[in-house]
């Protein structure tokens, strides 16, 4: 008989359950443990996956039941569920299903509960003037559809899932299919189908997470060809709405007459329009407030599609909740947001519907693994007397400016002569002394679109081996052959940031050659501690970085 050790799930009290990837049975376990709970963290061939009151409740929405959850939990386990563990489940359960969202025949769009009283205990502060209407054994308050999504996510909130059944609207029909050279990947199908494939409540909404470099516009683009209505692609900056306009022309059987680019240069209107969020939570100087945001409604759109959905700013989580009765996708290679306000994507974009881990891709060769490595640098005794003269808030700065780092970049630039190589920095004073030094260009956001796409262009056709990035770097920059990132600072502890650094080398490589990320430090210092708080999210995925201390020694060239 198998021990419990050699099972193929190990389970805490707290809700977290580990998962051997290696044991025999793991194909069979890992498909249904992925759909009530999420994958968290990759470290070795242990996987890490947590219970959450959103993975359980889309679990229960899917029609699979507590019984079914427990059942193959502790059969795999090999244990009985530990009671706080089983304890949780029931208290979920019963949040479960309390509330619906319906269209009913006399009241119109409607919330309604079968416990008697809930409605009013949780709504009687947040919701002024509504009327609760009683109707056999349910309670029913009319809302407007503008409240559809603040509704769900006030519940949310309250630790109370709602099943919305209002459906979405169809949109325009569309014609397109991908080209015939373009094939998607085993896992691009699956995350395509998995989002397209939900019958019943919740249908045709949630968001799919996908490691960096892996594709995640193509599952866009076959989430497109699928649904065949006209689509708004909102994304996160110019150069990503630059990307995914030559995507969809390269990729589709769409023409230019058909997609359009809503941008303060030209405000197009077509079949498939891409714009930023930043244009939508524009507001100006005229009297309303978004003027932008009117283009939601001047297409009828059947898809909304939230590229780097994790970015999505908080004025646009407002504006977004009124946009329930349409489709949306969103896409993300990280489910982290540094406000901790994951459940109102969860709320507002929908459910999770696909996600697949980096060990996964790197095992087929679909991305690269990047050796990750810390250099740090120490100050010298002028330069610490000087430190310890700033505040506290001052010395994380000039920490992170540290003028040592010249020497090492210098150094790495030799070592890695005729790489494609990105330095990427917080810090302008720092990257332009950088640039100057080295002769290189150097990209921020004050750069023209026009200038920053040449350069990119460039760099893709090999002419430009180098090139300094601000924190533009952190979103959809599209350089799929930099084999090397040279980090020389960075946000104040932002896991996010360094997720998508890294992603910028993940795209696979030519006979599977190695990438390098190297991240630049000023030992004992506060910079030090944030670069490890950084790393973090990346050693929970599977990487690993080592460190060296460079001296003036190691240096020399």
């Amino acid at each position: 008989m198998t021990s419990v050790k050699e099972m193929p799930l190990l389970i805490q009290n707290n809700g977290v359950i580990f998962f051997r990837s290696t044991h025999p049975e793991a194909k069979i376990v890992q498909p249904f443990l992925s759909e009530f709970a999420q994958l968290k963290k990759t470290p070795s061939s242990l996987h890490m996956y947590e219970l959450s009151p959103f993975s359980f409740w889309y679990a229960r929405e899917q029609g699979i039941s507590l019984n079914e959850i427990k059942e193959f939990l502790e059969t795999f386990s090999g244990i009985r569920l530990p009671d706080r563990f089983s304890i949780q489940l029931e208290e979920w359960e019963g949040k479960n299903g309390k509330f619906q969202l319906i269209n009913h025949k006399e009241f119109g769009p409607c919330l309604t509960s079968s416990q008697e009283g809930l409605m009013k205990e949780l709504f009687q502060k947040d919701r002024k003037n509504y009327s609760i209407y009683k109707n056999g054994d349910r309670e029913y308050t009319p809302i407007s559809l503008a409240e559809r999504g603040l509704i769900k996510q006030q519940l949310m909130d309250k630790g109370y899932s709602v099943i919305d059944c209002l459906g979405y609207e169809t949109g325009k029909s569309l014609s397109i299919s991908l080209q015939r050279n373009v094939s998607l990947r085993p896992y691009q199908k699956e995350a395509v189908s998995s989002f397209i494939q939900q019958k019943g409540v919740n249908e045709g909404n949630g968001f799919i997470i996908l490691p960096c470099g892996s594709g995640k516009t193509v599952v866009g683009l076959g989430v497109l060809e699928q649904i065949k209505e006209e689509t708004l692609i909102l994304v996160p900056n110019d150069t990503s709405l630059q990307q995914w306009y030559e995507e969809l022309l390269e990729k589709t059987t769409l023409n230019k007459s058909q997609v359009g680019r809503y941008t303060r240069e030209k405000k197009e209107v077509k079949e498939v329009t891409i714009t930023t969020y930043q244009m939508l939570t524009y507001q100006g100087n005229s009297d309303s407030k978004f003027p932008h945001f009117s283009l939601f409604h001047k297409r009828s759109w059947g898809l909304v599609i939230y590229d780097e959905v994790h970015l999505l700013p908080a004025p646009l989580f407002r504006l977004t909740s009124k946009l329930q009765g349409k489709r949306r996708l969103g896409l993300t290679a990280t489910f982290v947001r540094e406000d901790g306000k994951e459940g109102d994507i969860y709320s507002l974009i929908g459910p999770k519907r696909y996600e697949v881990g980096i060990s996964l891709l790197e095992q087929n060769n679909w991305i690269a693994r990047p050796i990750c490595k810390e250099i740090k640098t120490p100050f010298n005794e002028k330069q610490w007397a000087h430190f310890l003269s700033l505040s506290k808030r001052e010395r994380f700065r000039y920490a992170s400016e540290n003028k040592g780092k010249i020497n090492v970049v210098d150094k790495l630039l030799h070592d890695h002569k005729g790489d494609s190589i990105i330095i990427i920095g917080q810090y302008l004073d720092q990257l332009n002394i950088i640039a100057n030094t080295f002769s290189l260009p150097l990209l921020t956001g004050k750069t023209s679109k026009k200038e920053r796409q040449e350069m990119y262009t460039q760099f893709k056709e090999g002419k430009q081996k180098v090139l300094v990035l601000s924190k533009i770097a952190n979103m959809a920059v599209d350089l799929p052959d930099a084999n090397v990132a040279i980090q020389v600072s960075g946000t104040y502890g932002s896991r996010q940031e360094e997720a998508q650094r890294i992603g910028r080398l993940l795209r696979p490589k030519k006979n599977n050659e190695s990438v390098y990320f190297y991240t630049i430090v000023t030992p004992m210092t506060k910079e030090e501690e944030v670069a490890s708080h950084r790393q973090l999210f990346m050693v929970e995925q599977g990487y690993s970085y080592s460190w060296e201390e460079w001296s003036t020694c190691s240096l020399i060239i």
